[in-house]
């Protein structure tokens, strides 16, 4: 930059090293991140600046000490110098402002250093010194909540006086949702962990973090209920339907809406089941993910009434008011399910009811029983590959007419309301009547049992 002033003569101010350090300043304020440092070196520049701003301004002021009222070229050039040091000035205000800058509490997202810190929402799941993460995973819960609740207070206020909803309903949708990150390469748990409403399981990359459940903690739910049919196995993740909350500032009905499960491995020992869906989850999603169940329950996936409805072992009452075993909106998206490489009944992938589900993407093995959909309308199978073949030490676990890609059933209201496509395996797929018998062995069912 060149500062020029034209009289009867020119004057030439080379202020380059002058523009080269607000440029440089300019940087560290924009790239500065919000934490308390060090201003020493900050406003000895800030000085130096002064000092060449009042030389730059003496040594203009003492060059024309003449009029010039009548000469246009050289008023429309100090013009251009006065603009320039207005400029200058204006950048010298900003670098003083930054040291009384408050001190920002909240965490920000590095860049370029390979460490990730959590956004205000977000919270990195812990280790003991025992290599478990089931009480990591109770506090998470527990701030999470107390996160929510003043958002949720909020909306139950301001939205239920424009439009009247049931308790809850504005306040779950309007809570943040938060985020329990998996960054280790393995978490283990002895208890059922639970999935409230608004909360969410993820990775940063792509099944970076196996979940390993071994159902032998203090606080196992056990799906004994014959909806479908009982287990009987403890469950890994149980997804929350609707819970009254008791957090330092009050009570609040959260409603299972949002819970999510992305880009991580399920691995299921001693009999576990993965993962148990708990009456109405609104929106439910599980994407990029691996389920491993060689050693688990005989259904990956259940959806079904309340578990442990009156003891339930954590920190909040699960409420049965105006529920219904219902799914709405579900999604199943780029699964990979391992299942138990047995010809064991009954058997399933997935046991669901509910209305527009979508299963996109699903790879099995080891499952002689892929989704098994007893209710609801508008399904979509889009995309199943299954296989059949020995297992890692040789056997044939079942025989190929055994395998069943999907069975659903329908209701004379519901019938041809839902879709199949993208089937690979070339095995059995049912899509047959509620309650009708089934035409041969296989899956789920032995020959002459009634749909579910």
């Amino acid at each position: 930059m060149n500062l020029k002033a034209i009289r009867t003569e020119e004057i030439n101010v080379d202020a380059s090293d002058l523009e080269q350090q607000i440029n440089d300043l300019s940087l560290v304020i924009n790239n500065l991140p919000s934490y308390s440092f060090d201003s020493t070196e900050l406003e000895g520049n800030i000085s130096n600046l002064n000092s060449k701003y009042s030389n730059l301004e003496k040594l203009i002021g003492d060059y024309i000490k003449f009029d010039t009222s009548t000469d246009s070229d050289f008023n429309e050039s100090i013009g251009s110098i006065q603009r320039e040091i207005a400029s200058l000035k204006e950048d010298q205000i900003k670098l003083s402002d930054i040291s009384n800058r408050p001190v920002s509490t909240q965490p920000i997202q590095t860049k370029n250093t390979g460490e990730y810190v959590p956004s205000k929402f977000e919270f990195v799941l812990g280790v003991d010194e025992d290599g478990f993460s089931d009480t990591s995973w109770e506090e998470i819960i527990k701030k999470g909540q107390e996160l929510q609740y003043n958002y949720w207070k909020a909306a139950e206020e301001k939205y239920n006086k424009i439009w009247k909803l049931f308790p809850g309903w504005h306040g779950s949708a309007m809570s943040p949702v938060i985020n329990i990150i998996c960054e280790e390469p393995e978490y283990h748990f002895k208890d059922t962990k639970r999935l409230p409403g608004r909360f969410c399981i993820s990775s940063p990359s792509r099944w970076s973090s196996v979940l390993r459940f071994y159902g032998n903690g203090s606080k196992i739910i056990k799906d004994n209920i014959a909806y479908g049919t009982a287990t009987n196995a403890p469950v890994g993740i149980y997804v929350e339907g609707k819970t009254k909350v008791q957090t330092s500032q009050g009570e609040m009905l959260m409603k299972p809406f949002e819970q999510t499960i992305e880009d991580v491995i399920i691995c299921a020992h001693n009999g576990v089941m993965p993962i148990y869906l708990s009456t109405n989850q609104d929106r439910f999603c599980i994407r990029g993910c691996k389920i491993l169940q060689h050693q688990g329950a005989l259904i990956g996936i259940k959806h079904g009434p309340i578990l442990n409805e009156h003891n339930y072992p954590f920190d909040a009452i699960q409420s049965a008011e105006g529920n219904n075993v219902y799914l709405a909106d579900p999604r199943f998206e780029n699964l990979q399910m391992e299942g138990p490489h047995n010809n064991k009944r009954p058997q399933a992938a997935m046991l669901l009811s509910g209305n527009n589900v979508i299963i996109s993407n699903l790879n099995l093995y080891g499952w002689m029983q892929g989704p098994y959909m007893h209710g609801g309308q508008n399904r979509l199978i889009n995309g199943l590959t299954q296989h059949w073949g020995n297992t890692h030490d040789g056997r044939m676990y079942c025989s190929r007419e055994e395998i069943v890609s999907y069975t659903v059933s329908y209701k004379d209201n519901t019938k041809d309301s839902d879709c199949f496509s993208g089937i690979a395996g070339n095995f059995k797929q049912w899509y047959l009547p509620k309650r009708s018998k089934v035409p041969s062995r296989g899956g789920w069912h032995n020959f002459g049992e009634s749909l579910l």
